[in-house]
């Protein structure tokens, strides 16, 4: 996994970091008699913040699950440690049959290193560079999918795959940061996220990859395959299957 989260106000403009990747913020919270604190999060809570008001949000909520990580220790408990500290984001393998004119996307032929001469949109290999892999409309010596490898080198690929060489299976397989003080590099883990159960469908995920661009507090969640959901501003980085962006309130359980 190479991709980092990133926010594109328009095609000219800077492109903003937001470290991916499940993605949904803006939690209503409510206070219980014990006081426990209930967080109900929306898949489309931060659908209608700019770019310059998703990346302040994020930046606040980050602060707050630094400061939680700073002032509270990890909960033992018969299912394992249960970690309050980490944010989730989502990562997928774009498609290039999504990448069309009629969609916004820049679909300039262009050529790179690796690909013997073949061209793609220009906007699809630029995902792909974000993202790691894509998945071709016709494959290439039965090759299936394009990897992105560094340097602005491409080379086409069986599967996509995790940072070693293991495949990766959409809705179970998540990446983190290789700085993450807390949790191990590869093993099972338990997300408890109301949010992320409905949307991803599972609660099981296997640390399966690393990326450069993650944060030490993020876990980025595999989606699988799909099409962009859309060729404007920060859309291009989505999956058009779902329109979550961060998830701030999640437990994590490791065993």
């Amino acid at each position: 996994m190479l991709r980092e989260n990133t926010l594109s106000q328009t095609s000219s403009s800077l492109r903003l970091k937001v470290l991916r990747l499940a993605r949904r913020s803006a939690g209503f919270i409510t206070l219980c008699a014990g006081g426990c604190v209930a967080f109900a999060e929306s898949e489309f809570a931060t659908d209608a913040m700019t770019d310059e008001e998703l990346v302040q949000h994020r930046k606040e909520q980050v602060a707050l699950l630094r400061k939680r990580s700073r002032e509270t220790k990890p909960e033992k408990t018969p299912e394992g440690t249960k970690y309050q500290i980490f944010y989730c984001t989502v990562y997928y393998t774009p498609k290039e049959s999504g990448f069309t004119a009629e969609q916004g996307f820049d679909v300039t032929p262009e050529t790179a290193p690796g690909l013997n001469k073949r061209t793609y949109a220009r906007s699809f290999l630029a995902a792909v560079k974000r993202e790691g892999f894509g998945r071709l409309v016709e494959p290439v010596d039965g090759l299936h999918y394009l990897q992105y490898t560094g340097n602005g080198r491409y080379q086409f690929a069986e599967v996509p795959l995790g940072r070693r060489g293991n495949v990766l299976v959409p809705r179970k397989s998540c990446a983190i940061s290789r700085k993450n003080a807390h949790l191990p590099q590869r093993g099972d883990i338990t997300i408890e996220s109301p949010l992320i159960e409905t949307v991803m469908g599972s609660r099981e995920w296997v640390i399966e990859d690393t990326g450069g661009g993650v944060h030490p507090l993020q876990i980025d969640l595999y989606w699988g395959e799909d099409e962009p959901r859309g060729g404007v501003g920060r859309n291009v980085a989505r999956p058009a299957g779902t329109a979550i962006e961060y998830a701030f309130e999640v437990v994590v359980i490791t065993r």
